[in-house]
């Protein structure tokens, strides 16, 4: 590793309250150089999630996963998939909102045209269910992008209320409910009722009157809006993705012993996925 790679490394490794606009632009300059070494890093964090979890201010793998999404980065899919198939907790722990945000885009941006690794996130159950709701999100893009059929996702997605999936009470329904939609649900409309009437989709995720205003503005506005969403989690200009982030406000550079403050602002608490408000 040469001098200019290393100083960029090291300058992503610990939060400061400070976004690192220069050493980004060095690294996407140096993408084919720079990217076995933030692979690397994913890597590393896969073989001991916990203590980087809890690794005062470390933001390295922040850096690292975005960077990569951004370069869409076949060779950096499998170790994503698997950062976020660890069990409930350590991925929020460890990537904060970016569980709810953009991992979907991420996992999308990487696969290279294979939804393998994707599918068996979403089919998971020991998997946390907002990474297996990114994993949902991720082949809705897949389907709007043309990389897989939309039918074919729609045939998955409507497989998976049988109340098998995933724990009694759990938001994986509501979430992969919520990904029917996005992916206009004409379909699957009976699916969607029966999970409702079930109890398997809750309403604090998406209610039912949400999927008849969809039906209502038709397929080609809710597929826009899924491409609109893919714009948003994976603009075309780096620093769209993260310089924007509420923890980079040029606070005054924190000294190490105050990291672990920095590391709960740079964190924010997980919250579900893009919770929809009930329209009326």
């Amino acid at each position: 590793m040469n001098d200019r790679i290393s100083n960029i490394l090291a300058a992503f490794e610990t939060f400061d309250g400070i976004y690192k606009r220069d050493e980004v632009d060095a690294a996407l300059a140096l993408q084919d150089e720079i990217t076995p070494h933030l692979i690397a890093i994913l890597e590393n964090v896969l073989a001991e999630p916990v203590a980087y979890a809890q690794r005062p201010g470390y933001f390295g793998h922040i850096y690292a996963i975005q960077l990569l999404g951004h370069f869409l980065e076949p060779r950096a899919h499998d170790v994503i998939v698997d950062l976020a198939s660890l069990p409930p907790r350590i991925p929020h722990d460890l990537f904060g909102d970016t569980v709810t945000e953009s991992l979907a885009s991420i996992l999308f941006g990487t696969c290279g045209g294979s939804i393998e690794r994707i599918t068996e996130l979403l089919l998971s159950r020991q998997a946390d269910e907002y990474c297996r709701s990114a994993a949902s999100r991720a082949l809705v893009y897949a389907a709007v992008e043309g990389t897989v059929p939309r039918e074919e996702i729609l045939a998955l997605f409507g497989s998976l209320f049988t109340g098998n999936e995933a724990d009694p009470g759990s938001d994986f329904w509501g979430c992969l409910a919520s990904s029917i939609c996005d992916l206009y649900p004409e379909e699957l409309m009976n699916v969607v009722k029966k999970g409702f009437e079930d109890g398997l989709i809750s309403g604090r995720i998406i209610d039912y009157a949400f999927f008849e205003e969809t039906l209502r503005r038709g397929k080609e506005r809710a597929l826009n809006k899924v491409r609109d969403n893919l714009k948003r989690y994976a603009p075309a200009n780096f620093h769209d993705r993260m310089s924007w982030w509420a923890c980079f406000r040029q606070q005054p550079k924190v000294t190490r012993s105050s990291a672990p403050s920095a590391k709960k602002r740079s964190r924010p608490k997980p919250r579900p996925r893009r919770k929809r408000k009930k329209r009326r």
